[in-house]
C-alpha cells in the first residue's frame, strides 16, 4: 500500500532556505557576473564622457539688525526688539535674494559668457573658456539657434567650414508638416565653407570668425545665447549656505564645468550684491538731501525776510535795548518755536506716512528721503520693508505669488507693514502731546512780554522771529551734513570674508565612487533577476525539490553527461548501481522482480534509465529482460540497435510466439522484446489476459522484468501492469520536469495505491544534491551538460 500521506506533500515554510539561496546564486553565477561587468562598463563609459564640475566659493557677512537690549534705551528699544524680531529668516531672504533673476542679470552686466566654445577630442566635448584659437561675433541669430552647437571644421590656414543640420525632431517634425518657429522656416541644413574674418550672412545669423591662433585640425563647436538670457544658467548653478546656525556668515558658491568662468561668476555676483546694496542707502541718502535742500531753500529765503524786517524796523524806529528779562524771554521762545517747528515737521511727515501705508496696499510708493528727519528706528523699519518689498519684486520674476518663497516674504510684508502703523501712530501721538507742551510753554512766555511797551514788543517778536529760522537753518545744514556724509561714504554693510578663488579639483563627478555604485547595482540585478527567474522557472532542480513535492522514496539520482565524450563518467555508472542495490532491498515475494518504469510526459529519460539500468543488473549476474510498452513512441530498439520487426505488439496479438520475439544481444543475462510494429490498439493489448500471462511467463524465466511504460501523465495503457509490479519507478528530469507534474503524480500513485519510487535524471553536478546515503543521491566531482533523453 502507498504512504496515505503521500498527497501532504507541499511544504509550507516562511523560513528563508540559505543552502537555497547559495544554490540559486552558484546556478545563476554567470549570469550575475555578466550584468555586474556590464554595469560597471556603462558607469565607466558615463564618468568618461561626464565632465568635471568645479566649485569656486567666497565667504561673507551679512549685516543683521540684531542688537542687545543693553545697547538701546527708551522707544527706540521697544522698536529694535520688534525689529528683531522680524530678522528670523533674513539669511534666508538674503539667499533668495542672492539666487534671484534680479541679480543674475545684473551679474551677467559685468560678464561676457554669451558664447561657448568647444572642442571634440577622443569623443569627448571639451570647454574652451578664453582659450579658444577662434572667436566668433554675432551681430544677430535666429533664436531657434540660441544654445545650439554649431560645428565648425578647420579647412585650411584660411577656411573653414560651418555645419549645420536638421536635428532628429526637426525632421520628425517636418514629416508631420509641423514648424518648429512661428514663421514658414525649413529646418536649417547648411554645410558651407567660409574665409576667416569675412562678414558671414545667412538667413539665419549673421556673425564674424576670427582666428587667433592655429585651431588643431579637430571639430570645433560654439554655442550662442545673448548674455541677457544666460540668467538660467547662473540660478540653476549657485549655492548659497548658512555657515553658523545662528551667525551671519554665508557661503556663495557656484558650479562650473571651467574653473576660471565658476570663480568670475561668483566675483560678479558679489558685485552685484554690494552694489544693490550701495544703491538703496545712497537712494535714500540722495532723497534725504533734495528734502532738505528744499526745506533749506524755503527757511533760507523766511531767514532773509526776517533780517530784512529787523533792520529796517531799528532804522526806522528808535527803541532802546530791551531788558534782560525780555532778552531771556526772546531766546526761551525762539528754542521752543525752534522745536515746535522740529516737532511740527516730524508729525507732518508721519501723518503723510501713515495715511499712505494705511490706505495703500502697494507700498513702493513710500519715500523714505523725509523719514530721516524723525530718527533711525522708524527709518530701518521702513528700510526694511522697502528692502522686503524689492526682494518680493525679484522672486516674481521667476515664481508665482502662490510659490513659497514669495508667500513668506509677503507674510514678512504684511507683519512689517502693521508694525510700522502701530509704531507710526504711537510716535504721532507721543509728538502731539509734545507739542502741547511746547505750545503752553511758549505761551507762557508771551504773556510775559505783553507787559512790555508796543515798540518793544514788536521788536522782540522781530528778533525772535529772525533767531528761529536762524536755528531751523543751521539745524536743516547739519542734517544735510549729516546726510551727504552718509551719501558720500558709498559703502555696503557687507564684508567678503574670503574670496572667490580659482579652484583646481573638481567636486563632481566622483568617478570611484559612480564605477564603484553601478558595479554593486550590477550585482544587485543581477541577483534580483536570478531570483526572479528561479522563481518563474517551476522546474526541478535538485533532490530537495523533489522531497519538498512528495512523499514518494527517491531511489536514484543521475548526473548529466557530455555525449560527445566516447565514455561515460563512472559517477554516471555509479548512480544506476545505487539503483541496482536499492532494488535488491525490495520486499521478497518468493518470485522474480517485476519493476515498471515510467514518467509524467516524454523526453525525461524513461526509456534511457531502463535500458542502462537492465545493463547494471545483468551485469550482476541476474537475468534481465526489458519489454518497450511504449508501442506509440517506441525507442528501446534504437538505444539497443535491434530489429523491431516482431515484438509485444505481434506477441500479444499471436502473431509470433515469445520465443520469437525475445531478442538476445551481445551483454549476457539480457534480453529485449522490442514494441513491434504501433498497433492500433495497444491500450487494449495491454489489457488483455494475453498480456497478463506473457508477464506471468517472463517472471519465471528471469530474475528481473523491466517494463518500460508509456508515460503516465498522457495514457494509462501499462496500469495493468503497474499494478502488477513490486515496484513503479517515475522518471523526471532536472531543469525539464515541471513541480506541477508531482501533483499528478501523487494523485495518480494515491487513486491507482501503487508502490512507487522517483528516479531523478539528468542532474547538474553542480547542483549540491547532497548525499542521501543508501542510494538516494551521489555527490559528484564532475560537470557534465547534457543527457539522452527520450
Amino acid at each position: 500500500m502507498v504512504d496515505k500521506n503521500v498527497n501532504e506533500n507541499y511544504i509550507d515554510d516562511d523560513e528563508i532556505d540559505i543552502r537555497e539561496v547559495f544554490d540559486v546564486l552558484r546556478r545563476y553565477k554567470w549570469s550575475i557576473l555578466f550584468f555586474a561587468l556590464i554595469f560597471m562598463a556603462g558607469s565607466v563609459v558615463f564618468v568618461y564622457f561626464k565632465p568635471n564640475i568645479y566649485q569656486s566659493s567666497a565667504t561673507l557677512k551679512i549685516p543683521t539688525s540684531e542688537k542687545p537690549a543693553s545697547m538701546l534705551s527708551g522707544n527706540e528699544d521697544l522698536l529694535s526688539m520688534a525689529l528683531a524680531s522680524t530678522t528670523i529668516g533674513t539669511k534666508e531672504d538674503e539667499f533668495a535674494l542672492i539666487k534671484s533673476r534680479f541679480l543674475a542679470e545684473k551679474a551677467l552686466e559685468n560678464l561676457d559668457i554669451n558664447t561657448r566654445y568647444f572642442v571634440i577630442k577622443h569623443y569627448k566635448k571639451i570647454e574652451l573658456y578664453k582659450k579658444s584659437p577662434i572667436v566668433v561675433s554675432v551681430e544677430w541669430m535666429d533664436k531657434s539657434l540660441y544654445g545650439r552647437p554649431i560645428k565648425m571644421i578647420p579647412v585650411d590656414k584660411e577656411h573653414f567650414r560651418i555645419i549645420i543640420h536638421p536635428s532628429i525632431k526637426e525632421k520628425i517634425l517636418k514629416t508631420f508638416g509641423i514648424n518648429l518657429t512661428d514663421q514658414a522656416m525649413e529646418p536649417i541644413d547648411l554645410d558651407r565653407t567660409y574665409r576667416y574674418g569675412e562678414k558671414i550672412t545667412t538667413p539665419w545669423f549673421a556673425l564674424n570668425v576670427q582666428k587667433i591662433f592655429e585651431p588643431y585640425d579637430l571639430p570645433y563647436l560654439f554655442t550662442y545665447t545673448p548674455n541677457s538670457k544666460m540668467y538660467d544658467f547662473i540660478q540653476s548653478n549657485i549655492q548659497t549656505q548658512s555657515l553658523s546656525k545662528m551667525g551671519s556668515v554665508i557661503s556663495v558658491a557656484f558650479l562650473d564645468n571651467v574653473p576660471l568662468r565658476a570663480k568670475e561668476i561668483v566675483d560678479s555676483i558679489l558685485k552685484a550684491y554690494n552694489e544693490e546694496k550701495i544703491r538703496l542707502k545712497t537712494e535714500s541718502a540722495n532723497k534725504t538731501l533734495q528734502f532738505i535742500d528744499r526745506q533749506l531753500e524755503a527757511i533760507h529765503r523766511t531767514l532773509q525776510k526776517s533780517a530784512s524786517k529787523l533792520e529796517e524796523y531799528k532804522a526806522t524806529h528808535v527803541v532802546m535795548n530791551v531788558g534782560s528779562k525780555a532778552e531771556v524771554a526772546t531766546t526761551q521762545m525762539s528754542d521752543l518755536e525752534t522745536k515746535l517747528y522740529e516737532v511740527n515737521t516730524q508729525l507732518s511727515i508721519l501723518s503723510n506716512l501713515y495715511n499712505y501705508i494705511k490706505n495703500n496696499k502697494n507700498l513702493d510708493g513710500i519715500d523714505i528721503s523725509a523719514a530721516q528727519l524723525v530718527g533711525p528706528a522708524i527709518t530701518d523699519l521702513i528700510t526694511k520693508l522697502q528692502e522686503a518689498v524689492t526682494l518680493r519684486k525679484s522672486l516674481l520674476v521667476d515664481y508665482t505669488e502662490m510659490h513659497p518663497d514669495v508667500i513668506k516674504v509677503t507674510e514678512q510684508i504684511q507683519q512689517l507693514r502693521q508694525m510700522l502703523l502701530a509704531t507710526l501712530k504711537s510716535t504721532i501721538n507721543g509728538l502731539k502731546t509734545r507739542k502741547q507742551e511746547l505750545e503752553k510753554e511758549l505761551n507762557r512766555y508771551k504773556e510775559t512780554l505783553k507787559s512790555l511797551p508796543k515798540e518793544e514788543q514788536r521788536l522782540v517778536q522781530l528778533t525772535r522771529d529772525f533767531m528761529v529760522n536762524e536755528k531751523i537753518y543751521s539745524y536743516l545744514l547739519q542734517k544735510r551734513a549729516e546726510t551727504a556724509i552718509i551719501e558720500a561714504s558709498k559703502v555696503s554693510d557687507v564684508q567678503v570674508l574670503d574670496p572667490a578663488i580659482v579652484p583646481d579639483k573638481p567636486v563632481k563627478p566622483k568617478r570611484l565612487l559612480i564605477v564603484l555604485v553601478g558595479l554593486i547595482l550590477g550585482f544587485i540585478v543581477g541577483i534580483a533577476l536570478a531570483f526572479l527567474r528561479n522563481f518563474l522557472d517551476n522546474t526541478i532542480k535538485s533532490a530537495e525539490d523533489v522531497e519538498k513535492l512528495t512523499n514518494l522514496p527517491i531511489y536514484g539520482v543521475i548526473p548529466r553527461f557530455n555525449p560527445k565524450k566516447k565514455e561515460k563518467p563512472a559517477a554516471y555508472y555509479e548512480a544506476f548501481r545505487v539503483i541496482r542495490t536499492n532494488l535488491e532491498f525490495l520486499a521478497d515475494t518468493g518470485r522474480s522482480k517485476l519493476v515498471t518504469i515510467t514518467s509524467s510526459v516524454p523526453k525525461e529519460g524513461k526509456t534511457t534509465v531502463t535500458t542502462e539500468l537492465g545493463r547494471i543488473i545483468a551485469k550482476s549476474e541476474k537475468r534481465t529482460i526489458l519489454l518497450d510498452l511504449d508501442m506509440r513512441r517506441s525507442k528501446l530498439h534504437k538505444y539497443m540497435q535491434i530489429p523491431n520487426k516482431m515484438g509485444v505488439s505481434t506477441l500479444l496479438a499471436g502473431k509470433h510466439g515469445l520465443d520469437e520475439a525475445i531478442q538476445h544481444i551481445k551483454e549476457d543475462n539480457l534480453d529485449v522484446i522490442t514494441s513491434g510494429p504501433t498497433p492500433p490498439n495497444p491500450s487494449e493489448l495491454l489489457m488483455s489476459e494475453a498480456f497478463k500471462r506473457l508477464i506471468t511467463e517472463l517472471l519465471r524465466r528471469y530474475d528481473y522484468v523491466l517494463l518500460d511504460s508509456p508515460p503516465i501523465g498522457l495514457v494509462s495503457d501499462a496500469m495493468i501492469a503497474m499494478r502488477m509490479s513490486d515496484l513503479n519507478l517515475i522518471v523526471v528530469r532536472a531543469d525539464y520536469s515541471k513541480k506541477e507534474f508531482f501533483k499528478n503524480i501523487n494523485k495518480f500513485v494515491t487513486e491507482h495505491e501503487l508502490k512507487a519510487g522517483v528516479i531523478l535524471n539528468g542532474v547538474s553536478t553542480s547542483m549540491r544534491s547532497g548525499a542521501y546515503g543508501y542510494g538516494y543521491g551521489y555527490d559528484y566531482g564532475r560537470n557534465y551538460n547534457t543527457n539522452y533523453y527520450d
